[in-house]
């Protein structure tokens, strides 16, 4: 920009800017008009002032006993000088000059010698394309002289790109040079914007990408690149400057080069796209780019710092829904995950907010879960010790050359124990994001989540004002963790020992599911102001939730670790062995004083040795996925005591408690997942073992991990006494019973179709639909099966149909388990290609887990030549599926004899659950295989 010469103004000419947008053009003016130096700077803000009347700037520095508010006319331009990467004499230099270059100006304000306005800057112009114009100028000149300037800048910026392409690399890494150092200045930034520079140098920055990555390395050709994406880095400062960076594409360069060999060029891109990535608009172009799937390898496979550097960068990304879809495409869960092994803890913060940010998706949730991931982010919060980057790269150098390590400093110090805090809190929100997944939640308190998060609510002892405000985000992040997992009825006698009263009080009010940080403050602040007794108390109830701990008793050979509930005959714990088998087992311990299985010691002795006999049965005979595992059964002190299989998960009576007060109901798909099961383990009893369970209720049927059914206690209602459906300590089985239970007449396998009829209905309205505290009222309403029907449009007919004949009151209405399945051939032939669909998908991630394996395998230990490969699973049969519509049996029906393929599929019900059962041990079998496989890729 050419500007009048500085012979022609006096020098008590005093220059308006009109508009911060003209900060380069003012500056030029002042420099021309008061020779070297024209600008105040402003130690105290880093900023530059310049005398003018706008608004005041609010400074120390006074001129002549008066402040620079009282000095009628200055204005802010903004900030041109700081004192980054300056050293103090620097500072203290420009101060001095600052100082002298305004007293100039300060005497004209003081004495009052205001000349009248010479040269003004246009107010609307735009940044770069203001000019300065002499007082009564044309009009048509002034635009003449701007279309002038526009057409120089033009001509030099073509004879720049020429040069660009015909320069030495050397000089062109000069020039590149000097000009990173000039774009440290944001005014500077502002011009080359506004020349169109951005734009030429992104062509050059994509040509000379080209060829680093397709061609031979160039001279320099690597140097280039880290000025250029150094260059990139500083502009992306600005919002505004990272849209007109994404506008000149200078954002698909950068993310070719993230498959960059020289780790150099790999940094700087990374932190150039980082800055483009904290707006939004850019963040959304850098997703759409396959940059997910490089990111990925990097965290898989480079050092710490690539690793960290690309972690922080896709945790930025994954606020972006297209983002997140990418890394459950590129199976990203599991790569997250293997890095939280790691010690780095900046590396693991940003690896912990990815998986927080994934937690959003259902399946992610899921998948952490499958995978290992809820006990390696409970490690993170009490077991684990952290290195930052620079200790890693201490250690690093002490074990290659035996240099002595430089002393930490305190600041150093200080920074590395925010980062644990924040890694802490991090933990805590994942956490709660994965208990909005009751399995996960009940998982979370199987890894001793409780003993974990209640230890980080204890007060802390800091000393300084900051560690404590540290110290209480903590508090707040574990008590929200807890109030999560408080919402899981299941979960809610863990804590009613935890807290005093009035905490305890306070803990509920919060409210379900609540995510507001700030309504956990007064928690953290209640327990930080109690007396040290109180705090001790709470800190033993803590310590009472570990599930490392030591038994509390022992029942024979077996240690009792927890009371898992009570029931009429008795209680069920969780136990372990003593000796040998390390899984948990579940004991069931039975108190025959009670009277329903006998008043005389002959009685007593009957009753016992019927209910021995009958699981000595159950124990050799009973293999079903569906149905409880009985292992032994012993007496001791004139209890019984039945050794069964530990089913993780909780009774599906919990899951109604837990979706009527998160206001949910069941979706119809997991309804039928579920009746399904139950349907398989009922034709299993009824029709290949003649066993009616007789005591199916909701807190029988316990619900694992992906809604995996098992249903427990049966076989046991069928030795009580004859006269035990009418003892009090039953009645709540009674909601379930059917209509000739309760007028006691004979009754068969139909009674437990009821039972079934009842528990389908409860899943569709979270209530039973028989139910009154008034017995009689309650049988009369069973026998008349009065109960209230469920809306229509909530669920389809055919379920609600289901319900109506499950739920005949004549038993010779009522369909039995294979006349019920007939009713849902459709939904069964859906669900064997559901499985199907399942076990080949099961298999893929089987072989991309082994491959996976054994890359890990081999890089680690390249000798090892007896490595033994997991086999898939081999494939059933279907051949009693295959053609059944063109069988021989077909042909002898006539046309309107003829069934369809849903008639035929139905007279094959038997036959169908008997394939749904194969597939779903199939599928076990390959969760397992995977499991075991995933395990051994994360150690």
């Amino acid at each position: 920009m050419r500007l009048p010469t500085s012979s022609r103004y006096a020098d008590d000419t005093v220059l308006l800017a009109e508009s911060q947008n003209d900060l380069q053009n003012l500056v030029t003016i002042i420099e021309e008009h008061s020779g070297k130096y024209g600008l105040l700077m402003n130690v105290k803000k880093t900023k530059v002032m310049v005398i003018s009347k706008k608004e005041p700037p609010k400074a120390e520095i006074k001129v002549k006993g008066k402040s620079i508010e009282q000095i009628d006319q200055f204005v802010y331009l903004g900030q041109l000088i700081t004192t980054d990467g300056r050293s103090d004499s620097e500072i203290k230099r420009r101060i001095t000059i600052a100082k002298n270059a305004f007293s100039k100006y300060s005497q004209i304000l003081t004495n009052k010698r205001l000349p009248p306005l010479k040269y003004v800057v246009s107010k609307k112009s735009a940044p770069g394309e203001s000019v300065v114009q002499p007082p009564g100028l044309p009009c048509g000149a002034q635009h003449q002289s701007h279309s002038q300037h526009q057409a120089a800048e033009a001509t030099q910026l073509e004879k720049f790109r020429e040069w660009l392409c015909k320069a030495p690399p050397e000089n062109v890494l000069r020039v590149l040079m000097c000009l990173r150092i000039l774009l440290r200045d944001s005014s500077y930034q502002k011009t080359f914007f506004s020349m169109d520079g951005t734009k030429a140098l992104t062509e050059y920055f994509q040509k000379v990408t080209d060829e680093y990555l397709y061609s031979t390395d160039g001279p320099y050709s690597v140097d280039i690149l880290k000025e250029m994406t150094n260059i990139f880095q500083k502009m992306s400062a600005s919002v505004d400057r990272c849209e007109w960076l994404v506008k000149c594409d200078a954002h698909k360069p950068l993310v070719r080069l993230l498959t960059a060999t020289d780790v150099f060029v790999l940094h700087c891109s990374l932190y150039a796209l980082i800055g483009l990535a904290q707006s939004d608009q850019p963040r959304q172009s850098i997703s759409e780019l396959n940059v997910v799937e490089m990111l990925l390898r990097i965290i898989q496979e480079y050092d710490s710092i690539s690793k960290k550097l690309a972690a922080n960068l896709l945790r930025l990304l994954l606020a972006d829904s297209q983002s997140r879809e990418h890394v459950k495409f590129q199976d990203g869960v599991p790569i997250l995950l293997s890095q939280l092994i790691s010690d780095n803890v900046s590396l693991l913060w940003h690896v912990v907010w990815c998986l927080v940010q994934l937690c959003g998706d259902a399946d992610c949730r899921d998948d952490i879960r499958q995978m290992g991931g809820i006990p390696l982010i409970l490690s993170l919060l009490h077991d684990r010790k952290f290195v930052s980057e620079r200790t890693e790269a201490s250690d690093s150098a002490v074990a290659s050359a035996g240099v002595h390590r430089k002393p930490v400093s305190n600041e150093e110090h200080e920074e590395f124990f925010e980062h644990q805090y924040s890694l802490r809190k991090a933990c805590c929100a994942a956490l709660a994001e994965l208990v909005l997944n009751d399995t996960n939640a009940q998982q979370i308190v199987q890894a001793n989540g409780v003993y974990s998060l209640g230890l980080l609510i204890l007060p802390q002892d800091v000393a300084s004002e900051k560690e404590k405000k540290r110290a209480v985000k903590l508090q707040q992040n574990a008590f929200r963790a807890l109030r999560f997992l408080f919402s899981m009825e299941r979960n809610r006698r863990l804590f009613k020992q935890l807290f005093p009263s009035d905490l305890f009080e306070m803990f509920i009010d919060v409210g379900h599911y609540n995510r507001e940080l700030s309504a956990y403050k007064p928690l953290a602040e209640k327990i930080n102001s109690l007396p040290k007794e109180a705090v001790n108390e709470i800190a033993e109830n803590i310590s009472n939730t570990n599930q490392n701990k030591e038994p509390n008793s022992y029942k024979g050979e077996y240690a009792v670790f927890e009371l898992l509930g009570s029931g009429a005959f008795g209680s069920v714990y969780k136990v372990k062995k003593k000796t040998g088998r390390q899984s948990f087992l579940a004991l069931k311990e039975v108190n025959l004083q009670n009277t329903a299985f006998g008043k005389s010691n002959t009685e007593k002795a009957m009753s016992v040795g019927e209910i021995t006999n009958e699981l000595k049965i159950m124990k050799e005979e009973m293999r079903h996925p569906n149905i409880v595992r009985y292992y032994k059964t012993f007496e001791l002190d004139d209890k019984l005591y039945i050794v069964m299989e530990f089913i993780e998960g909780a009774h599906l009576g919990e899951h109604f408690n837990s979706l009527r007060e998160k206001k949910e109901k069941f979706q119809e798909s997991r309804i039928w997942d579920i009746l399904l099961q139950l349907i398989l383990a009922l034709r299993y009893l009824h029709k290949e073992k003649g066993i009616v369970h007789r005591d199916l209720t909701p807190s029988n049927i316990m619900l694992g991990e992906n809604d995996k059914v098992t249903i427990t206690d049966f076989g046991l209602a069928k030795q009580k006494r004859s006269d035990c459906s009418r003892m009090t300590s039953v009645v709540g089985t009674i909601l379930y019973s059917c209509p000739e239970v309760v007028q006691n007449h004979a009754y068969g396998e139909k009674a437990d179709i009821w039972a079934l009829g009842c528990i389908l209905y409860q899943m569709c309205v979270l209530l039973p639909p028989f139910n009154s505290t008034n017995m009689l009222t309650l049988v009369n309403k069973i026998v008349a099966g009065d109960y209230i029907p469920i809306p229509q449009g909530e669920y389809s007919s055919r379920l609600l149909q289901t319900i109506k004949s499950c739920l005949s009151v004549q038993p010779d209405d009522r369909p039995d388990i294979l006349d019920l399945s007939g009713q849902l051939s459709n939904i069964l032939l859906t669900k064997i290609d559901d499985l199907r669909i399942s076990r080949t998908a099961l298999e893929k991630k089987l072989d991309r887990e082994r491959k996976r394996t054994q890359k890990h395998f081999v890089e680690a230990n390249k000798n090892m030549q007896n490595y033994h490969r997991l086999f898939l699973a081999s494939q059933d049969g279907y051949d009693r599926l295959t053609n059944l519509a063109g069988s021989g049996g077909a042909e002898g029906f006539k046309p309107d004899d003829r069934p369809d393929i849903l008639d035929l599929s139905g007279q094959l019900s038997n036959i169908l659950l008997t394939k749904i059962d194969d597939l779903r041990i199939s599928r076990t079998a390959l969760e397992k295989k995977l499991d075991r496989e995933r395990k051994r890729t994360q150690k």
